[in-house]
């Protein structure tokens, strides 16, 4: 008889040891809820970094267009579209906000 492969080995504890941690958390609502707000504290870090990447990148492709234009190097209605694709890119995080903003009070 054939032993079974280490992969599979690691697999099969790996699910077992992930069973057994989503029955904890379902017995026990509590830690669940702990963990939410850990959980919840670092995303909300994670999205203020991105928000504020995404902005500096508005920021540059905004000004550097218009700088190019402004030498001669890109037409203004190429700028036109930078402008516009900003301003909808800045904007989509404050429309996604408003749609889920749904709250349980």
């Amino acid at each position: 008889m054939k032993s079974p492969s280490p992969y599979t080995v690691f697999r099969t504890a790996t699910l077992l040891t992930v069973t057994a941690f989503f029955a904890v958390l379902c017995t026990w609502p509590c830690i669940a809820l702990a963990a939410n707000d850990v959980i919840g504290d670092k995303s909300d870090i994670a999205v203020g970094w991105i928000r504020t990447a995404v902005k500096f990148v508005l920021v540059v492709a905004v000004l550097g267009s218009g700088l190019l234009a402004a030498f001669g190097r890109m037409s203004w209605t190429t700028v036109g579209q930078v402008l516009i694709g900003a301003v909808i890119a800045g904007t989509a995080d404050a429309i996604v906000n408003g749609l889920y903003s749904v709250r349980a009070a």
